[in-house]
């Protein structure tokens, strides 16, 4: 049997499009056909990955059954082909025990809001500049951010590379604006609280554990976490440590993720925050996700202090309820290995 081909993909990008179709021409006749999904979770319709496939198939007058998927850490989107070694439960749960510490003290509170940025992708980069360069007195001055440092050429100066991105720049800012907030990134205008690079979490084995308890010793320095997952695009639900960190950590969270990422959390036993705050982003995905987001922050800011605090409190109930809900979790008392993440 032949060595399964590589779909690379990093966040809502697949970077291999023209190998892979070298790769595709170049199958030997007769051989099923094995797709790696590196245990990563893209839409691969969204993608454009399945009109490929399928426009190979036809050519060769096949059927999708000579198709396998294997490490797609996707479960909720449906395609033709079969699954082997695809597990339900992301990786990233398993992973959390390496980190896994004490809550951070409920308050007092420094900042209301934290974000954690590595690598840059389009909303990303988008996000942070729109929260950082906000009108002053407003929620620039409750955001505690952070932004890794970058090793590798940001979007916007990458020239001639072969990969297929799902944002736009124009579906978040006007071009103008765009001009700027490039200068603002290459200026370094964010700084890493820890130092360290978009590199460093790969470097050893324990350098993904390492990135994130630096992290978590930041924890009591804000109230709620937004977080920025990396598959945001299209039918996907593939919770990364951006997620689960705050879990584990008991912290709050509003999340920037695909449409129903909320609901499908929800479908595990997790409680979200609906009952606290407009939840009702989780409709919707790319730029119109955020701007609803960003309502439920302000709505969040410009509360009194105590009516605030008491929204905290009871958001600090939800998230102690989830951090054992995951202890649950990783500890096998619970198995979501084939759990239908559909249900929503």
């Amino acid at each position: 049997m032949t060595e399964p081909i590589a779909v690379e993909s990093s966040g809502d990008c697949w970077n291999n499009p023209s190998r892979f179709q070298q790769q595709l021409d170049q199958h030997p006749v007769g051989e099923p056909l094995i797709l790696d999904l590196r245990s990563e979770g893209p839409s691969i319709q969204e993608l454009g990955i399945t009109s490929v496939i399928n426009s190979w198939l036809t050519a060769r007058r096949l059927s999708p059954e000579n198709v396998y998927l294997t490490r797609w850490s996707n479960p909720v989107e449906f395609v033709p082909y079969q699954r082997i070694k695809c597990n339900n439960l992301s990786h990233f749960f398993s992973m959390v025990r390496g980190y896994w510490t004490t809550p951070a003290q409920q308050q007092p509170y420094q900042h209301l809001f934290g974000i954690f940025i590595g690598r840059l992708t389009v909303s990303r980069a988008a996000i942070l500049y729109q929260l950082m360069l906000d009108t002053p007195g407003s929620i620039r001055e409750q955001i505690f951010p952070s932004l890794m440092k970058n090793v590798a050429p940001y979007q916007w100066h990458r020239s001639n590379e072969d990969c297929y991105y799902l944002e736009n720049w124009a579906d978040w800012l006007p071009a103008d604006e765009q001009v700027k907030m490039f200068d603002w990134y290459d200026k370094d205008s964010i700084a890493s609280i820890d130092n360290k690079t978009t590199r460093d979490q790969h470097v050893t084995t324990s350098s993904f554990v390492d990135t994130n308890t630096s992290l978590l010793q930041h924890y009591q320095k804000f109230a709620v976490e937004i977080v920025c997952e990396t598959y945001t695009q299209g039918n996907t639900f593939f919770p990364t440590e951006k997620t689960i960190r705050p879990l584990m950590a008991a912290k709050p969270i509003m999340i920037y993720g695909p449409q129903y990422y909320l609901s499908r959390l929800r479908s595990m036993g997790f409680r979200t925050y609906h009952d606290i705050w407009d939840e009702s982003y989780d409709l919707y995905q790319g730029a119109a996700r955020w701007n609803l987001m960003r309502d439920s922050m302000n709505r969040l800011l410009e509360c009194r202090a105590n009516e605030q605090e008491k929204m905290l409190t009871q958001a600090h109930e939800i998230a102690m309820h989830n951090r054992q809900h995951l202890d649950n979790i990783c500890n096998h008392r619970l198995d979501l290995t084939t759990h239908d993440y559909t249900r929503i």
